[in-house]
């Protein structure tokens, strides 16, 4: 099981660095394609805020090892995750150390999604993604159900980093929990659902 995990999550690394690389390809600006700011102006953004507690008690805090499995591969990459290296326990955090940690992941969370939805090479089928304040909660649009291997592996990318922003904002380990639904953009219908206990 631990393998098949570390596979998908190498898989989602690769499609972080792709992702990168193509974002870079289309900043040249090739004739008939949008410039960046045009992208920018007429792409969908993430739906929903995430809202960070500020008042939160000093705790110990430990990152499970769901949450930072396959970062060492990245470790050198900025595209995603927090600054801690693969396994490293948070110690112990101050209320005020342990917002400023959920407020960035929230920040890398929302440039992430925006960056979904303006990418249509790799996230075709996607047309909106709403998240809700505590961050447990993702529903994403999709304009058909035939899904790309990125679409299909997005799940797990919203399961974690849900996840790490409850572990900063006073959840422990066994109450973490991120639902991510994926909905027929024609129908309103739920056609998947994934939750980040599946996948611990």
């Amino acid at each position: 099981m631990m393998n098949v995990k570390k596979k998908i999550l190498i898989t989602l690394l690769m499609s972080a660095i792709l992702l990168c690389s193509a974002c870079g390809g289309r900043e040249e600006g090739h004739v008939g394609e949008r410039t960046p700011k045009e992208e920018e102006e007429t792409s969908p953004l993430m739906e929903g805020s995430i809202e960070v507690l500020e008042e939160l008690p000093d705790r110990e805090i430990k990152i499970p090892d769901y949450l930072t499995e396959g970062q060492e591969e990245n470790s050198d990459d900025e595209t995603c995750g927090s600054e801690k290296g693969p396994g490293e326990k948070a110690g112990l955090l101050s209320g005020e150390e342990q917002a400023e940690e959920a407020r960035q992941v929230a920040a890398q969370i929302e440039e992430s999604v925006n960056q979904v939805l303006s990418d249509k090479d790799f996230y075709p089928h996607v047309i909106g993604i709403f998240v809700n304040p505590e961050c447990t909660q993702f529903n994403v649009t999709f304009s058909g159900r035939e899904l790309s291997l990125y679409e299909n592996t997005l799940p797990m990318s919203l399961c974690i980093v849900g996840d790490r922003f409850q572990l900063y904002q006073g959840k422990q380990e066994n109450e973490l929990m991120t639902v991510v639904n994926y909905i027929d953009g024609d129908s309103g219908e739920i056609f998947n659902s994934v939750n980040s206990q599946e996948i611990k």
